[in-house]
This record gives structure tokens, C-alpha cells and sequence, in this order.
């Protein structure tokens, strides 16, 4: 395996982030089993001192392994390239660990939603005085821990399997594999027009629905809530979509580049790293604000503090929908402003 100071330091704290859960797990365990809130005796009063201890430790293994996640895309993007023959970006890395390199970015990014959803509810949870979300919230960690240790080690064998011998096509696989549909306007996901539609319609629903003013009643409707979440994905689809097919190349400047991993190169200002965390904004923001409006549709202990948190969370999306598109589609309205016409026209 490649030795770098970065890839040492994001496999350190993808350890420490295993202990931290682990251990956390091991008294969530006992807490799903045996969490009584009304019952005075000592069992019950250690149980909560080791309760209040592993929501801490999970809360800082949450934001350990958001940056162990962004180390992990520098890695791939900015590191690795130069130690693989034919590397030029993230797509000639994950060509050389195939498969496990998009195993290990779905279950990283499935843990990291997870741990996100959970440390919105442990937020909630924290904000009433009987804390009746902590059973609930045990079996959530519970039930993320494999997903973190899958993700781990698929991390691992990514990593140590890479072959540094065998050279790699990088972006001209990229090309060959959508160049022929480059011009097929009758396939949907690579119909620029109907993703920009979808993007833009979802761009403008989902802050008109998270910032409406409206009744407490209907703030937390599981058909409004499940609705968000749905609108939250066909946001999430059309914007990664619309990014490589429609907007890559105006970063670029070169036409029919459909990478998004050259979007992380310092030669075009790393504009990727912003790029995701305004996405990853909404990936994470949208599920923890339907978990936490659906916690309040069940409990009826959380009025104040569920209305800041909830607050927080919708002001989150929102810049992460206008900070993406911003970003995303600027330099494409910058060319078409300068000279006059588009670059595909």
C-alpha cells in the first residue's frame, strides 16, 4: 500500500473513530435493554452517567469521520494519481481498486448520513428534559456500527489492493463509455434539458418547502415529510447529474470532459471540495430533518428545542441548494454572459 502522511492520518482516525463507536455501542447496547428513565436506583443512574458519556464520544466520531471522509477524497484525487501509471485523477484510482473503491464510497457515504441523522436526533433528544429519544437513538447506533465497519473495510482493501504496476486508461475509459451517448438526446439520463428542468424546479421547491411559514400541525405531516425527502433526492440525482453532463465542461473549458473527479485538481481551483460540502449539505440536512420532524410527530417534548434545531437544519439546505448551484452552473452563465452563446451549442 502507497504511504503517505494523509493516508496515515485518515487511517488513524478511521481507527479512532471505530473505537470511539464501538465502545459506544457497548452502552448503547445496554440501553436499549434496559433504559428506564422514572426508575431512582443506582443501576439506572450509572446507565445514564455511561449514556450521557457515549453520546458524547459518538457526537466527536460523527465530525472525525466527516473529515476522514474529505482526507479520503484528497487522497483519491490529489495523492494516488501521482504514485499509478496512467493517473490523472479519482477516476484512474478507482479504476485500479475496482470494485472496491465505489463499495467504499457507498458505505462511507451511507455511514455518514446515518451518523449525521443520528447527531441531529441526539441534538433533539438533548434538548428535553426526559429524554425520551435515547432508547431510539441506541438502536440507531446500533444499527450503523456494521455500516461504519463495512465501510472501513472497504476502505482497507481499496486501498491495499491497489496495483501501482499495471497501467490505467483514467479518463479515456470515461470517454469511451459516455461518448456514444454524448448525442442520444432520447435517453433520459443524458437529456441536459430534462435534468436542468428537474434541477431547477427542485432548487426552488425544496427551500419554498423547508421556509414556508406554515401551521405546526402540518410542519411535521408524514406526507410532508416523506414528500422532502423525496424531493431531496431528485435534487441530489439532477444536480450530480447536471454537474458532470452539463456544467463540467465550463469549469474545464474543454468540450465533452464528463469527470467530476478533475473537479478536485489544483488546475481548476479545487473547486470540487466546496462543491461537495454544499451537496453534501443537502445529503445530509434533508434525512435529519425528516427524522427529527418525524420524532416530533411521535413525542410531544421537544417544542423549543425542536424548532431551533429544525430551523438550523433548514437553513443548512438551503445554502447547500444555492451554494451548489452557484457554483455549479456560474462559469457556464459567466461563458454564456462573455461570449455570447453556449459551449455545446
Amino acid at each position: 500500500m502507497t504511504v503517505h502522511p494523509l493516508l496515515t492520518a485518515m487511517l488513524v482516525m478511521d481507527t479512532l473513530v471505530l473505537l470511539l463507536l464501538t465502545g459506544a455501542a457497548a452502552c448503547a447496547f445496554r440501553v436499549a435493554l434496559n433504559w428506564s428513565p422514572a426508575d431512582t436506583k443506582r443501576a439506572q443512574l450509572r446507565l445514564q452517567a455511561q449514556q450521557e458519556s457515549w453520546s458524547l464520544t459518538t457526537s466527536v466520531a460523527v465530525w472525525a469521520y466527516l473529515v476522514s471522509g474529505l482526507l479520503l477524497i484528497a487522497i483519491l484525487t490529489n495523492i494516488l494519481p501521482g504514485r499509478l501509471p496512467g493517473a490523472m485523477c479519482g477516476t484512474g484510482v478507482l479504476q485500479a481498486c475496482r470494485p472496491d473503491g465505489y463499495r467504499m464510497l457507498l458505505l462511507r457515504f451511507l455511514g455518514t448520513v446515518g451518523l449525521f441523522c443520528w447527531h441531529r436526533l441526539e441534538t433533539l433528544n438533548r434538548s428535553a428534559p426526559l429524554a425520551p429519544l435515547t432508547p431510539v437513538n441506541a438502536r440507531v447506533l446500533l444499527a450503523l456500527l456494521p455500516i461504519v465497519w463495512l465501510g472501513f473495510g472497504a476502505t482497507v482493501q481499496a486501498l491495499t489492493g491497489l496495483d501501482t504496476s499495471r497501467p490505467v486508461d483514467c479518463c479515456t475509459a470515461l470517454y469511451d463509455r459516455v461518448g456514444p451517448a454524448a448525442t442520444d438526446e432520447t435517453a433520459f439520463f443524458y437529456n441536459r434539458h430534462a435534468v436542468l428542468w428537474l434541477f431547477g424546479i427542485t432548487s426552488v421547491g425544496l427551500p419554498f418547502l423547508v421556509l414556508k411559514p406554515r401551521p405546526s400541525a402540518s410542519c411535521h405531516s408524514p406526507r410532508r415529510n416523506l414528500f422532502l425527502l423525496v424531493l431531496a433526492a431528485i435534487w441530489l440525482f439532477s444536480g450530480a447529474v447536471a454537474l458532470v453532463r452539463v456544467w463540467a465542461p465550463y469549469h474545464y473549458e474543454v468540450l465533452h470532459h464528463f469527470c467530476p473527479w478533475c473537479l478536485f485538481l489544483p488546475e481548476h481551483n479545487a473547486i470540487g471540495f466546496p462543491l461537495l460540502i454544499f451537496y453534501g449539505l443537502v445529503a445530509f440536512e434533508a434525512p435529519a430533518l425528516w427524522a427529527t420532524n418525524l420524532a416530533r410527530s411521535r413525542h410531544e417534548h421537544f417544542l423549543s428545542g425542536d424548532a431551533a434545531l429544525t430551523a438550523r437544519c433548514s437553513r443548512h439546505l438551503v445554502i447547500g441548494v444555492i451554494g451548489f448551484a452557484l457554483l455549479a452552473a456560474g462559469p457556464a452563465l459567466w461563458w454564456r454572459w462573455q461570449f455570447g452563446m453556449w459551449l455545446n451549442s
